[in-house]
């Protein structure tokens, strides 16, 4: 086994982070678990949303947070969750294989134990018993070996952007399963983030899809044009000028309350919804809800996953969420530079960026171990 490490991070102030690299020897493997060392993962805004939701999912689930998945043992601590790769280093399962490759949910630390169930050709289940309350769609895991090879480079986007954009997939699909909210344009906040760029691809996949906004700061306008994901773009500066003449729905992608203030108080009732999907901007969360225009729906993709598991069946929910895959991949090269970082001293550093906020939209950061 090679070096054991965990980034840990403050639950309360999440922008603490250090190293733990001093753990005690791992328990023996209980009958039936496998143990997986982390190869390979992204780190984007998501997952600064995941930390702002540790502790519970707030107002969009009663469900036990993020920290929930992988307990650190530390009190007053957690383990940032992460997708990825991730290779069996050691398995009491009959039917998973040392050296086989997983991609899906871990903590960002060099090893994590899992116990697995329902494994198919393609994919397993974390049976953990800690994990059994949680939502359901983080517990599921690919199994590589059951794919067609898949190369490095796309590998890379796997880790980036595949979670994301099945949130924008779910977005895209539950504003055109209501009509659009009756809007004749949608505004959607941080629009550089990774989130809300998968948000816009798939929204262009749908037929009577109403103008696209994308809302930023003056000094991302440049690259978000420059993405033609969005019909036009508008700066949180131009908010309080904007034209409301016509009626918009608003996805907040980053949780800034002052910003969602500011637009529902300029579109009052030509607001005919406002979604809050993320956290990212974590800072600035809180405050009165807004006294104009809708009340704030919140978002949660592993609900809106689930039903159309059940709508769509199991071969269809992949059929439709594999060609928007393969749609992605035909623009991906034209988002953002893949920048790649090695091992866990890189980890704590690009987690600490992106919690400041200081990361380039033009750049997707992927670790390597």
């Amino acid at each position: 086994m090679g070096q054991a490490w965990r980034l840990l991070i403050e639950k309360d102030h999440i922008e603490r982070a250090e190293l733990d690299e001093h753990q005690a020897e791992p328990a023996a493997l209980a009958g039936g678990g496998i143990s997986v060392a982390l190869t390979r993962c992204g780190l984007t805004a998501n997952n600064v949303t995941y930390a702002a939701l540790g502790k519970s999912f707030k107002a969009v689930s009663a469900d036990v947070g993020y920290w929930g998945f992988f307990p650190s043992g530390q009190e007053g601590q957690g383990l940032l969750p992460v997708w990825g790769f991730a290779t069996v280093e050691e398995s009491r399962s009959p039917e998973i294989s040392i050296g086989e490759e997983l991609y899906g949910f871990f903590p960002l630390a060099a090893r994590v134990t899992m116990t697995p169930a329902g494994v198919s050709a393609t994919g397993l289940i974390d049976a953990s018993t800690h994990r059994q309350p949680l939502a359901a769609v983080y517990n599921g895991y690919v199994r590589l070996a059951g794919l067609p090879p898949i190369p490095d480079d796309e590998k890379n986007l796997w880790a980036v952007y595949r979670p994301l954009l099945m949130t924008g997939y779910m977005i895209a699909d539950q504003f055109e399963d209501e009509g659009f909210y009756g809007a004749e344009r949608i505004v959607i906040a941080s629009a550089s983030s990774k989130t809300a760029l998968m948000t816009a691809c798939c929204f262009r996949r749908l037929d009577n899809c109403p103008p696209l906004v994308g809302l930023t700061s003056k000094a991302n306008a440049g690259y978000v044009r420059g993405t033609a994901l969005y019909d036009d773009v508008m700066t949180y500066d131009d908010i309080d000028a904007a034209d409301d003449a016509t009626p918009a729905a608003f996805i907040d992608i980053a949780g800034n309350s002052d910003v969602t203030r500011r637009l529902h108080n300029r579109f009052a009732d030509r607001l005919t919804f406002s979604l809050r999907v993320g956290m990212s901007h974590w800072r600035a969360t809180g405050g009165a809800p807004p006294r104009a225009g809708p009340r704030v729906a919140g978002f949660f993709a592993p609900e809106r996953i689930a039903k159309r598991g059940a709508d769509w069946g199991g071969d269809g929910f992949r059929a439709r969420t594999t060609a928007a895959w393969t749609g992605f991949l035909k623009i991906a090269p034209d988002l953002a530079r893949i920048t790649t970082l090695t091992g866990p001293d890189a980890a704590r550093h690009a987690y600490r960026t992106l919690v400041a906020g200081d990361v380039d939209p033009n750049e997707a950061l992927v670790l390597t171990f």
